[in-house]
């Protein structure tokens, strides 16, 4: 393998290859870039066995064809640091990667490309294309709500649902659901399910820019997007993912309609003096008005603050979680946001007071139990 080419161009898909390299693994090729090398462009390769990325960038001069493994720190680092200049790259004996600036020459000794890890293998591909916009808003709406916790997998991503007449994104860790339709998708083929890691999904939102559209190639176990000249490839999360529909309220029937920004602020102030355990503050609904509420009694302090607000129902106390209710303010919207209650009890449903033409945008936060 021997090829030319100008640092700026390197630079940039390797910085995106980069983002599923483990910095430490026990199986150590994993730490190392795939280069592949054709008459046409020069293939680069990364994965942690779970996300897979290869993208393609055209050499300004050819010269051999090859391939290589190469270690990522060192390489990433050094191609990092020069400036825009022409590099060659050369392949010598037992895998030894020659790489010659004007500044100076550097060796690494590589891998063979036969101990790499091969991309996923799709047997019964179907295909669906997204705009960017859309895919990249339901991908930011639902992130936020994706369980960390190990002893629950299935909840560990985010659930797209492929439908005939809409498409459908949900996360959820049990403590908060956000859920997104897309009502202008169709798909003619059978209904599809699929759980995509949270990893996957933050890369895809990186990758996807405002103009344009994405093709994503879906199989039983697999799903990849190709973004362009980049591919990014993920296995599934395995596991069935729980009937979600089931603790969705259908009979909130008291209203809360408040300023968002407004809201916001006073949340983070006033849970400041909240417990660190509970991080709860207390919602206070009467006759147009909010007042939220908090008190830490190890320390002895305490916050109040007072909104105007549209509600005109019984007189309701509730207890939140202060940091659930700031991710979900931070993905209102709307100037305004409106909760649907039932009970202190009760799951509220949270939404922008207006909806985007052709979408349906949720989220659900559960109550905490108030304090004594």
């Amino acid at each position: 393998m021997k090829f030319n080419i100008f640092q700026s161009h390197l630079i940039e898909s390797l910085n995106n290859v980069a983002s599923v390299i483990p910095s430490r693994s026990t199986a150590t090729v994993l730490e190392n870039i795939l280069f592949e090398l054709n008459d046409n462009n020069l293939k680069i390769t990364g994965t942690d066995l779970e996300v897979y990325i290869t993208t393609e960038v055209v050499p300004d001069k050819i010269e051999k064809q090859g391939s290589v493994a190469i270690p990522a720190k060192v390489l990433l680092e050094m191609i990092r640091s020069l400036p825009d200049i022409p590099i060659q790259f050369e392949i010598g004996d037992s895998n030894r990667v020659n790489i010659t600036t004007d500044r100076g020459y550097y060796q690494i000794t590589g891998i063979s490309k036969e101990n790499f890890p091969e991309l996923p293998v799709f047997t019964e591909e179907k295909t669906i294309e997204l705009k960017n916009i859309v895919l990249k808003r339901m991908f930011e709406k639902t992130i936020f709500a994706v369980s960390s916790e190990e002893l629950r997998p299935a909840l560990m991503g985010v659930y797209m649902q492929v439908m005939a007449d809409e498409l459908r994104m949900v996360a959820t860790d049990g403590h908060r659901l956000s859920k997104i339709v897309d009502r202008s998708f169709s798909f003619d083929d059978a209904p599809k399910k699929m759980i995509i890691p949270p990893k996957a999904v933050q890369i895809a939102i990186k990758n996807l820019d405002e103009k344009g559209s994405t093709k994503i190639t879906i199989d039983e176990h697999v799903i990849c997007f190709n973004f362009d000249s980049t591919k990014l490839y993920t296995r599934l999360v395995e596991g069935e993912y729980p009937d979600y529909e089931k603790v969705i309220p259908r009979d909130n029937d008291k209203t809360l309609k408040v300023n968002k920004d407004l809201l916001m602020d006073s949340v983070k102030r006033v849970s400041l003096f909240s417990s660190s355990l509970t991080n709860q503050v207390r919602f206070s609904l009467s006759s147009d008005k909010l007042v939220i509420f908090s008190e830490n009694t190890d320390t002895g302090g305490q916050a109040r603050e007072e909104l105007e607000a549209e509600y005109s129902d019984e007189e309701m106390e509730i207890g939140y979680n202060a940091q659930y209710i700031m991710d979900i303010l931070r993905h209102i919207d709307s100037d305004d946001v409106t909760f649907n209650l039932k009970s202190p009890v009760r799951a509220a449903i949270v939404t922008p007071t207006t909806q985007l033409e052709n979408e349906e945008f949720f989220m659900l936060i559960m109550p905490i139990k108030i304090s004594s």
